[in-house]
């Protein structure tokens, strides 16, 4: 088998060319994700082989615990990935629509990355009030419209940035509001629309919520005509956890603060089914194996 170079640091390593099975016209490929993206088997494992093993595993030093390295692995560097493709600067306003995990990462590495002002927007009572402990200003759409609160807490300019960390689920949330019957391509992504009405001219939408293959409608005309720039994609993990790492060596952030439940591996279905539910303090969960 020739030699296969793949880059560490480069700037696109969830894209890489030979990792996924469906070809190098493929986009990321995903443990345990849908079969359409070129999947591997998934982790909910007490043990796994893991491809290109000496290219993507990282050792983690002894003063990280498990539940640090565990939030570690995947949604914060998610987090900080939409984080940095929002362009936050100091004193910036954020928008962070979505407050489960990676939502509430995304506010601490905002605030983390100078934000001034971080407005979180969510339905759920739980999520919101652990976005608050973060240091968010909270905006519940079940009991106000964001659009007008986010104009009116920044004098009607709009926020300079904003992450859309919730992807399709927030249409789901909305229809069950509303109770309306929406379909894939009926109507724009609810969060990316709010964010886009909610954001300031030449202000910057990073979007790391997941979307599936055939939702193509966007608010494209409103972002062009109010200068917007737009990041978006499937986060480079590889890339940002070693300074993930030092931060939390260095006692900047503790990871382990957005872990809510543990429970065992035994009962991992129902487990998937109380997060599903968005049932009140299910927010992360670790999956202990038994011994």
């Amino acid at each position: 088998m020739p030699a296969v170079t793949v880059p560490i640091a480069g700037p696109a390593i969830s894209q890489c060319d030979v990792v996924n099975p469906h070809g190098k016209q493929a986009g990321t490929s995903f443990f345990g994700g849908p079969k359409g993206t070129g999947p591997f088997h998934g982790l909910q494992a007490e043990k796994a082989r893991i491809p290109y093993a000496h290219i993507g595993l990282i050792k983690i030093p002894q003063a990280i615990t498990d539940d640090q390295a565990i939030a570690m692995s995947d949604i914060f560097p998610t987090a900080w990935f939409g984080a940095q493709m929002a362009e936050i600067r100091d004193g910036d306003s954020v928008a962070v629509f979505g407050c489960g995990p990676v939502g509430l990462f995304t506010i601490v590495s905002a605030k983390l990355m100078g934000a001034g002002r971080v407005l979180a927007i969510d339905g759920l009572a739980d999520r919101l009030e652990r976005a608050r402990e973060l240091g968010a200003e909270c905006i519940n759409f079940e009991k106000e419209e964001p659009v007008q609160t986010l104009h009116r807490l920044t004098d009607g300019i709009g926020v300079d940035r904003a992450v859309d960390a919730v992807g399709i689920d927030a249409n789901h949330a909305h229809q069950a509001h509303s109770q309306s019957q929406w379909q894939p391509g009926d109507a724009p992504a609810q969060a990316l629309q709010w964010a886009i009405e909610g954001l300031a001219k030449a202000g910057t939408l990073s979007i790391i919520g997941v979307y599936p293959p055939g939702f193509d409608t966007f608010p494209i005309g409103a972002a062009m005509n109010k200068n917007l720039t737009m990041n978006m994609g499937n986060c480079h993990h590889r890339k940002y956890i070693p300074k993930l790492i030092e931060m939390t060596l260095a006692g900047r952030v503790d990871p382990a603060q957005i872990l809510t439940q543990k429970e065992p591996l035994t009962d991992a279905i129902e487990a998937f089914k109380s997060f599903d539910k968005r049932e009140s303090g299910w927010i992360k969960v670790k999956l202990m194996p038994q011994r």
